[in-house]
């Protein structure tokens, strides 16, 4: 919804949202930003389009709210005239096509949305200004913000992740319940499994054991993260040491025991890391942003009248 209003904002703030037709607009100018108009008609416009998509009602706080959103394009407008910056009429085809979609509605039913709430209609072939978008993308792009590997490598610590998991390659011994066991099957179960676990010397000798116990199987689980095993085999996996097997658990399917043959520590996809370096990244972007905005209105003159 936020990327939706700021759509619109581009919109609206670069005359992309044509006159409704059939009435002549009295308009007065209300603000002037570095000597550029926003009038009582942009503030109105605004306002109508925020109560229909925030569901506010119309009120001082939401017309404030309106008139600082203007604010804050027209000086970013005039930032992205000053690097040169112009789309052409697929931007503008595109905005109007993403403001649609985060709202759920295509282009016609935006066009239908907007007309009933007094709001103007979005035009699909004027390219104006609808520069301030494309312009303070530029102004804050990622190539512009570094993220140093200490600062992803301490945003890893501070989240408790980890770029090297444990992976283990086991040997999973199910001995199947049948539907419905009470107590007793359940018991003799964990007794036939507790009875296997006695007999284990090693990896190797799993399978030859199992073919003594009904109803037990044997899957080798090959490279299989400990992290993706179900509690409380998970804990009982990490804990144990490579020539082990774990004490027999109960799952929804049977009752397990693991036999750990090998444990390593393995380096992920690089996803875990690639993450946290694009969540910093977002947020140094959003600080530089509005510290860039805070300083624009800074030194702006804008006078209301």
């Amino acid at each position: 919804m936020v990327r939706g209003l700021a759509l619109f904002a581009v919109l609206v703030s670069a005359g992309l949202l044509a006159a409704l037709p059939g009435r002549a607009q009295e308009v007065s100018i209300k603000i002037l930003v570095n000597d550029e108009p926003i009038s009582d008609y942009d503030i109105a416009q605004r306002e109508r389009f925020l109560a229909l998509t925030t569901k506010e009602q119309p009120s001082p706080e939401l017309k404030k709210k309106s008139t600082d959103m203007i604010i804050d394009e027209h000086l970013q407008m005039q930032e992205g005239r000053k690097l040169g910056v112009t789309p052409d009429e697929e931007d503008v085809t595109k905005i109007i096509e993403d403001m649609a979609s985060k709202n759920n509605l295509d282009v016609a039913g935006l066009t239908t949305a907007l007309g009933k709430a007094g709001a103007t209609r979005p035009s699909r072939t004027a390219s104006g200004r609808s520069s301030s978008g494309k312009a303070w993308s530029g102004r804050n792009s990622p190539a512009r913000v570094q993220i140093g590997e200490a600062d992803v490598d301490q945003a890893l610590a501070d989240s408790g992740e980890d770029e090297e998991q444990s992976s283990v390659r086991v040997e999973q011994v199910r001995l199947e319940l049948p539907s419905g066991a009470d107590q007793r099957v359940l018991a003799a179960k964990l007794a036939a499994a507790e009875a296997l676990r006695a007999r284990f010397t090693g990896c190797g000798n799993v399978t030859d054991m199992a073919k003594g116990v009904e109803g037990a199987t044997v899957k080798t689980l090959l490279e299989q993260q400990a992290t993706n095993l179900a509690q409380p085999a998970r804990l009982l996996v990490q804990n144990a040491k490579v020539g082990q097997m774990t004490p027999p658990t109960v799952s929804h399917s049977g009752v397990e025991l693991y036999a750990v043959c090998g444990n390593r520590a393995v380096t992920s996809d690089g996803s875990i890391r690639e993450t946290a370096q694009r969540k910093l990244m977002n947020e140094e972007m959003m600080i530089r942003a509005e510290r860039l905005l805070r300083d624009l209105r800074q030194d702006a003159f804008i006078e209301y009248r």
